[in-house]
């Protein structure tokens, strides 16, 4: 099997320990704002801030929940062919690594990334709600299989 690691819940534990506390201050601000407008009435920029506060609080509340659902929830197995693979950075400082299977997208460490190739079948053992991936590995290279025959 290649690279599996333990670091699929401790993934979906990170996540809950980064979100939670900016959904936090999200809500917060929002019951500030709400409250701003309620005594002093609504205004363009309250009603600007209304929105974008609202919106970044149902981002967050929904990876909140998705991770949440994976905490109580068992992993499940998805093979597909790799149709796309990429890398970018985040922040300018973290470069992560995806691959794109069926109609899911699955972020890799390095060391799973360079053994997929494009085009290969891979079964990948992972969390439904958020993707995080357990274990994955190469069932069948592109350019092998039922063609060998």
């Amino acid at each position: 099997m290649a690279a599996a690691g333990p670091s699929a819940r401790a993934t979906i534990l990170r996540s809950l320990f980064l979100f939670i506390p900016f959904l936090l201050v999200v809500l917060v601000a929002l019951a500030f704002l709400l409250r701003s407008t309620a005594d002093e009435g609504a205004s363009g920029g309250r009603i600007v801030a209304l929105v974008l506060m609202g919106s970044v609080g149902l981002l967050l509340a929904y990876q909140v929940v998705q991770s949440v659902r994976d905490l109580f929830s068992r992993t499940v197995e998805t093979v597909g062919r790799v149709e796309r693979r990429w890398s970018r950075s985040n922040f300018f400082l973290f470069r992560n690594s995806y691959i794109f299977v069926g109609r899911d997208v699955f972020r890799l460490r390095p060391e799973q990334f360079a053994e997929i190739g494009l085009g290969d079948t891979v079964r990948i053992v992972h969390y439904p709600h958020t993707a995080a991936v357990e274990a994955i590995e190469v069932v069948v290279r592109k350019g092998e299989g039922a063609s060998d025959g």
